[in-house]
């Protein structure tokens, strides 16, 4: 019954539930146009001269795309500026966001970009740290297969346990890895904006006790729940794709955004519940 009642809490909206789902669907919409916006004159003079994008059918097919992606050099500057402004604007986003879904803290604004810029600094910190995480990750994990593959030519392993084995392994570690160091950032930015820390220096050791002492709800759901928003966004991004085949396509594109919008405030808010737990009182002092 207390697992029934604490998702009860979790999914049933608050004030500005809806403005929190809708911002971020918006943010999504607004993600994807300076690709297009930028792109679009450049793809204009560049593949759409090209003899053979002339009798080309929508969607485009695979090979289209490769052909296509390979004339985006020219525009990359502009695409690279347009991901740079979104990804800014989802920290101040996010922060905003655990602000209004707090209950605690209904005596704020109800404006989720307005609440939001005075954490940004603390983010980009936060934000550098994962970097740099990710770097070692990277540098160890390259070490490792470097050295297995040395051994795979030395042992003369077959094709499969050389090549395929050896790929679909350091994808899933890679992947695992990199949906954990995700998770630590969420949770060191929603503890950020719960209890209004300037300091950052403690988060590390509060984010291990926090999941020592709540590895599923803490931990194993926050790992699924990116998991889950990051395969409905691959399927949103290839409904895009297909968006040029009809209206159909248009929507559930924005349908399923809406549905990874939904999943991020799920996320915050059971993340604020949990970390407010009286039961926790030890792990935030």
């Amino acid at each position: 019954m207390a697992l029934i009642q604490s998702a009860a809490n979790i999914i049933r909206p608050v004030a500005g539930t809806w403005r929190v789902i809708l911002s971020r669907w918006a943010l999504y919409v607004v993600a994807m146009l300076p690709g297009l916006l930028a792109m679009k004159r450049h793809l204009e003079q560049t593949v759409g001269l090209r003899p053979w994008f002339q009798d080309v059918e929508m969607p485009l097919d695979m090979l289209s795309l490769k052909f296509v992606a390979a004339e985006l050099s020219g525009g990359m500057s502009l695409l690279m500026l347009g991901a740079f402004i979104v990804w800014v604007l989802q920290l101040v986003w996010l922060a905003g966001a655990a602000q209004i879904l707090d209950t605690s803290k209904n005596y704020l604004p109800r404006k989720i970009f307005g609440n939001g810029w005075s954490y940004l600094g603390r983010f980009v910190r936060i934000a550098v740290f994962s970097i740099l995480a990710i770097i070692a990750f990277h540098l160890a994990l390259k070490f490792l297969f470097g050295s297995l593959a040395t051994r795979a030519e030395l042992e003369d392993w077959s094709v499969e346990k050389s090549f395929f084995d050896l790929n679909l392994w350091r994808a899933v570690i890679t992947f695992t890895a990199l949906t954990l160091i995700g998770t630590f950032a969420f949770w060191a930015r929603v503890i950020t904006v719960a209890d209004s820390r300037r300091k950052l220096r403690r988060l590390p050791l509060l984010l291990l006790r926090l999941f020592a002492r709540r590895p599923v709800s803490a931990l194993i759901f926050q790992f699924a729940a990116i998991t889950v928003v990051l395969f409905v966004q691959a399927v949103a991004l290839w409904s895009w794709r297909q968006s040029g085949g009809g209206l159909a396509w248009l929507v559930l594109w924005a349908m399923l955004l809406l549905v990874a919008s939904w999943i991020w405030q799920l996320r915050i808010r059971a993340a604020l519940i949990i970390w407010q737990r009286e039961d926790l009182r030890v792990v935030r002092d």
